[in-house]
């Protein structure tokens, strides 16, 4: 068995659905990304801008790992077994995004990436290895492109033949020399449906996302006040956004994933009960014992009941006025009395005019 096949079968054994391999050579789109920075796309990401010549350069870097060799791209799938329908809610409900109703999909990566780079290092004496997972600059996707993991839809995620939309994307460096893989062919053709399914028009152009009107950037990303123009287009989404992942043919053939604990944790991770959140999130030490050790912790109490407060505003009624008002009067947070007051109006407004 050769080298790569034996960090493949062992990548496999500790629970990757997918694993390819690729050089240290800087990616090949600098020139794409900083004209997408230089147009403030970015938003208030102030990190993608910090190091980007480290994002832009070669993987050999003594900043990541000196000496590195060759990349391990993996992937991990989050692709549910079945979809249950959804059954009548007699409350108001938000949508959570598909990856963060179960565990922080970076705890569980780490974990595998770890055991991983231990098991290479064992078994090759002296070769050193450090892995990734969103945590530095370095451009996974373009990478686990270049490796032949999958190909970058128009909607600028990756997106595999074996596992369509839905998987998390990992990255061990390594100075251990190892065979690269050859790119897959982009298989989007003509198709474009996940331009026109995003409700903010964030995807302004095929391979361009202004990350500036993506619910998913408003909702977790964004500190501050959600732009008054968007708050309606984002209906009753509270945390991230799967449109443009959802419509792509391509999921069709996804393989289910096997990693139970990137799944729902509770009944109400999907679709929670808006007026429940909305209260539970009245103060940190109940948000954080709520939502410990998932991704929901990231916008932080007082942004995801902002983003509680414009889902009422899109899809509450008379339920809802009571526990806004008293949002709007006690809350700390100037930013979240703001939307709650919006809600209020935009609620009054439909029972005036329906």
């Amino acid at each position: 068995m050769s080298v790569e096949e034996q960090v493949r079968t062992k990548a496999h054994e500790i629970g990757f659905d997918a694993v390819r391999i690729t050089t240290a050579t800087p990616p090949g789109n600098s020139s794409h990304v900083q004209a997408w920075l230089d147009a403030g796309m970015h938003g208030e990401m102030g990190y993608l801008q910090h190091r980007n010549d480290l994002r832009s350069g070669s993987l050999a870097d003594e900043r990541l790992l000196a000496g590195t060799q060759s990349l391990v791209v993996v992937a991990l799938s989050y692709h549910p077994r079945s979809e249950n329908p959804l059954p009548e809610y007699s409350t108001p409900r938000g949508v959570v995004a598909r990856y963060a109703r179960g565990e922080d999909y970076h705890t569980i990566l780490w974990e595998k990436l770890k055991r991983l780079g231990a098991w290479i290092e064992q078994t090759w004496v002296g070769i050193q290895t450090r892995g990734f997972c969103d945590s530095g600059p370095i451009r996974e996707r373009e990478l686990a492109a270049r490796a032949g993991l999958g190909w970058q839809g128009k909607h600028t995620n990756l997106i595999s033949l074996d596992l369509g939309n839905w998987f998390f994307l990992g990255a061990l460096l390594t100075t251990l020399s190892l065979e690269p893989d050859l790119p897959t062919t982009a298989h989007c053709g003509t198709c474009t449906r996940c331009l026109g399914a995003c409700p903010t028009g964030a995807l302004v152009a095929p391979m361009v996302l202004d990350a500036r009107r993506c619910i998913s950037y408003l909702t977790i990303e964004l500190k501050g006040a959600i732009p008054l123009e968007l708050r309606p287009l984002m209906g009753n989404r509270i945390f991230g956004c799967d449109d443009c992942l959802e419509i792509c043919p391509w999921n069709g053939r996804a393989q289910a994933g096997h990693e139970m604990r990137l799944f729902a944790r509770a009944t109400d991770a999907a679709n929670p009960d808006l007026l429940e959140w909305l209260a539970l999130l009245g103060d940190d030490a109940t948000f954080k014992a709520k939502f410990v050790g998932t991704p929901l912790l990231r916008p932080g109490r007082a942004g995801l009941r902002r983003n509680v407060c414009v889902a009422l505003g899109n899809v509450g009624g008379q339920e809802a006025l009571q526990a806004l008002q008293e949002v709007v009067a006690s809350d700390p947070s100037e930013m979240v009395r703001e939307h709650a007051h919006w809600a209020i109006l935009q609620i009054e407004q439909r029972e005036i005019s329906p």
